[in-house]
């Protein structure tokens, strides 16, 4: 055997050798693509995949060169063995290929006979599937949009290489590669598929959950981002508890900005995605098909619509959700929790929504609450929603089994039903530990689910009327490793390739791979778990409140917009944490989930005033606004400061508070257009490199620029104008420095808010809570372009149907400005339970004194003129904006002298 061993390795020696001068010397080391994935890669493992070895050995002891860091010191041949093409027939979608490879290679249960669909699904819109020809694999349970006629017109051409069998996807127009396969070889067996693609630059956005800056920058460094959704602190290089596999890839030419186009591969196993300099990327999964769809833009918007086109557009969020929400998981008691609210009403906040966390659970078991220490909470709900505020509670997915029989219907009615998660190729219920202790988990993907989770979510309803649900640990979390009973030794619990997943298993912190749902295992479904969990709470509220749905996950998937608001889970109370929440919402929002945000002043560690109060300012501006902390962490609820910091914090509450109908008609824009409610301002002004990369500031809609200090005991903020007009949101003073990076004064008192020329931005005056204020008058913001007009838009309904939009029960109005005539249009007009009033408008940008006003033709007194910010306010104007179908504000002016 000895004597046959050495024989062997002779043998892979000279093999290796003899292709070495050939096929392993590579021009450049950025295309060498990985042969060894795995950790501990070695010469005689790497030979023995007949791949090429030829570590990288720095200069130095300590490199300091990026290029050198992860560069994979075994690589594939240039010949390594690979499919090709023995047919290709045209269909009505496109084209089917039959590829074959002749020998197997390193990776057990290799699949030799594959077919290849090329779907023209639309003209922006390019799907590649590739998928074992003779058994059914698993695919996604995600519904896409299913497309059967071919799109005769593309933007894209495709081209086909049939030995090796490779795939091009280049723009027409611009002749921009967008996919190419020839790369690396396409390795496809049972349990480990790899395909990699040159990339059009090295700049990318998306690609999350991970906590990592805005801009992915690939020009002089190696990347690896791993996607199985796991429940772990937000921090850096680790998976967390989303998956989503879409990014946006910026092309370039000349080092100048010409076109975004985007990849989303649809695949919900474990997964590494490698990006190189080159620039590549390299897709590894362990389960499913390729199923990749290709989106060519031409603008980031146009990708992240045409993305949504496949993955389901954001649902509309209630209108009292848009408020500021406060929680902490440590009232411990209701005198507590009562203190809480009584000071922020004595400080006089305004707030919308209570939460509770575990600790208003009987013993952490959900749809419960405890009636020691937490006795009337029922009542304390229904005098909150007798104000006009609402109440959400937390709903983790593990069920107690361990109560007394007939005791607890959460566990009993779900036996009854079998709608818990089963061990492989059995019936007994796999059990695993969490905040209750010992857990089952609902499959929701069992048909029968549904029903229960509506059914014990009513019965707890009539208990505490709550008017929305948190899913939280929902990725799923398990307190042991696999099961109480840990895990089998099948391929499925111990997989030939595990990608490079926290503590280097499926199964770490959460259930084991083998557990079996209704419609497959949990290999297969594990990071969808929060995707179904939120989609049947989302219809269990629809079922018991007949109104539009709140919904809180923490775990997410593509399509999970439809059903739930994000945020990213439990950070830290630190600057550096608020910092990457911004980089979280503006991502979020490219993934169809843009109702997002983060908890405000951190959710671990003691706060500090000066760190809450420059986070409520930035938190203000997220389209979900949520202050939550931890256990034995001090109370972080603004009204626990000091009189100075309640005041600057109360400030901002109320520009969110009164741009609460801008902020509702980009939901508005959000569902039925497919606009994120907030973007980075590369994706606005795209051919301005200045902008590429920045994530310290964003735009709200199109016209309103946040920049916030983010870095403690400074009284500056290092920020970008990009080159428009722009006026101070609280002064109206026009911006003089555009189109360079400038230190603005950032006291802490101040948030830098910016409202661009050209756009009009309905707002209100705040009330206590959103309820209370709808009633209140509305206000114009009119910010001037350099040539002096302006549009805008208003939806408005009254913020809780579930169908208003289908339906038309709502009020649309248009608002223009042109040669110092302003109009309002009102498109619909089906609503007419609550005025819509306009009591007062702000114009920014009047170079030319006002010498009058008239409203409708009529004379109008009520005006004020700034001669030195050049601010025409026009004032009491008491306007129903629905009374006709056009009206006017116009003024004359006058040239100074």
């Amino acid at each position: 055997m000895a004597h046959f061993s050495m024989i062997k390795w002779i043998m892979i020696i000279f093999f290796i050798w003899s292709i070495s001068a050939q096929q392993c010397d590579q021009p450049v080391e950025t295309a060498r693509f990985d042969c060894h994935p795995e950790p501990f890669a070695s010469s005689e493992k790497c030979l023995a995949r007949y791949c090429c070895w030829k570590p990288i050995f720095s200069s130095t002891n300590h490199s300091t060169n990026s290029l050198e860091v992860n560069v994979p010191s075994c690589y594939y041949p240039r010949d390594f063995p690979t499919y090709k093409i023995i047919t290709n027939e045209s269909t009505v979608f496109g084209q089917r290929l039959t590829i074959v490879k002749q020998q197997s290679t390193y990776m057990p249960n290799e699949i030799l006979n594959l077919t290849v669909d090329l779907l023209y699904e639309t003209a922006q819109r390019f799907r590649l599937r590739i998928y074992d020809s003779t058994k059914k694999r698993f695919e996604v349970p995600l519904p896409v949009p299913v497309v059967g006629t071919k799109s005769n017109v593309t933007d894209y051409e495709v081209s086909l290489n049939q030995a090796p069998f490779a795939i091009l996807v280049k723009r027409k127009s611009t002749g921009v590669t967008l996919f190419d396969s020839s790369t690396s070889p396409l390795i496809y067996a049972d349990q480990f598929i790899k395909f990699s693609s040159y990339l059009s630059s090295p700049f990318l956005y998306g690609l999350g959950e991970h906590r990592q800056p805005l801009l992915i920058n690939v020009t002089n460094e190696w990347r690896k981002l791993t996607f199985w959704t796991r429940d772990e602190y937000p921090v850096q290089n680790v998976n967390l508890y989303g998956v989503h596999p879409f990014h946006i890839n910026v092309e370039m030419k000349s080092n100048t900005l010409i076109n975004f186009h985007g990849h989303f591969f649809l695949n919900s196993n474990a997964m590494d995605v490698d990006l190189q300099p080159l620039p590549a990327i390299s897709y590894t999964t362990i389960g499913g098909i390729i199923d990749l769809y290709l989106f060519t833009g031409p603008t980031a918007q146009d990708v992240i619509q045409q993305y949504w086109d496949v993955i389901g557009k954001p649902a509309m969020p209630p209108y009292w959700s848009l408020g500021f929400h406060l929680c902490r998981w440590g009232y411990n008691n209701i005198d507590n929790l009562r203190t809480v609210i009584q000071r922020m009403h004595d400080a006089q906040f305004p707030y919308d929504v209570q939460w509770t966390d575990i600790d208003a659970m009987r013993s952490n078991l959900d749809f419960t609450y405890d009636p020691t220490n937490f006795n009337g909470l029922p009542d304390l709900v229904r005098s909150l929603q007798s104000e006009g505020k609402h109440y959400v509670n937390i709903i983790d997915p593990g069920i107690s089994p361990t109560q007394p029989p007939g005791t607890y219907p959460p566990y009993d009615e779900g036996l009854k039903r079998a709608i818990f998660m089963t061990k492989f190729n059995s019936t007994e219920l796999i059990i695993g530990q969490v905040s209750p202790g010992l857990t089952v988990f609902p499959d929701f993907t069992n048909a029968s689910t549904v029903e229960w989770w509506t059914n014990i979510a009513a019965a707890f309803h009539d208990i505490i009327p709550f008017d929305g649900i948190w899913n939280d640990k929902n990725e799923p979390l398990n307190g042991v490793d696999g099961s109480i009973d840990g895990c089998t030794n099948n391929s499925l619990d111990k997989p030939p390739f595990v990608p490079n997943v926290l503590d280097n298993s499926l199964s770490a912190k959460t259930l084991c791979p083998s557990a079996q749902h209704a419609s497959s295992s949990h290999y297969n479904l594990h990071s969808m778990y929060g995707y179904f969990e939120a989609k049947a709470t989302n219809l269990a509220l629809k079922a018991i409140r007949h109104k539009r749905p709140f919904v809180l996950s923490r775990s997410t998937f593509p399509g999970s917009g439809q059903y739930a608001a994000h945020w990213t889970g439990d950070n830290r109370a630190t600057f550096e944490d608020m910092y990457f929440s911004i980089p979280a919402i503006l991502s979020f929002n490219m993934f169809g989930i843009p109702n997002v945000g983060v908890d405000v002043c951190g959710f671990f560690h003691d706060t500090t005033e000066e760190l809450c109060t420059r986070w409520m300012q930035l938190g203000a501006f997220y389209p979900f606004m949520r202050n939550h902390n931890a256990a034995g962490d001090k109370d972080q609820d603004p009204a626990a400061f000091s009189w100075t910091s309640q005041q600057i914090m109360k400030q901002a509450l109320l520009m969110r508070y009164s741009l609460s109908p801008f902020w509702y008609t980009l939901h508005y824009q959000a569902t039925t257009l497919s606009k994120t409610l907030v973007q980075p301002l590369h994706f606005e002004f795209p051919n301005d490199n200045k902008t590429l990369g920045i994530d310290q500031q964003f735009l709200i809609g199109r016209a309103i620029l946040v920049s916030p200090n983010l870095v403690s005991q400074t009284t500056t903020v290092h920020a970008y104008i990009p080159q428009d007009v722009w006026y101070e949101f609280s002064s109206g003073v026009k911006v003089k420095v555009i189109g360079v990076f400038t230190d603005l004064d950032a006291p802490l008192e101040k948030i830098n808010v910016h409202v661009r020329g050209g756009f009009i931005i309905p707002m209100q005056i705040p009330g206590s809570n959103l309820m209370i204020g709808r009633g209140n008058p509305f206000t114009l913001l009119v910010a001037q372009s350099a040539s002096e007009n302006a549009t805008g838009n208003l939806f408005w309904d009254d913020g809780d149907t579930i169908d208003s939009i289908e339906a038309k029960a709502y009020n649309y109005l248009e608002f223009s400005l042109v040669l110092n005539t302003l109009t309002i249009d009102t498109i619909v007009a089906n609503y007419k339970d609550s005025p819509m009033r306009l009591e007062l408008v702000r114009v920014l940008g009047v170079s030319k004194v006002v010498t009058s006003v008239t409203v409708n033709g009529k004379d109008h007194k009520d005006f004020f003129y700034n001669v030195f910010d050049q601010i025409l306010i026009i004032y009491g104007l008491d306007m129903d904006m629905l009374v006709q179908p056009s009206q006017t504000i116009e003024w004359t002016t006058t040239t100074i002298n």
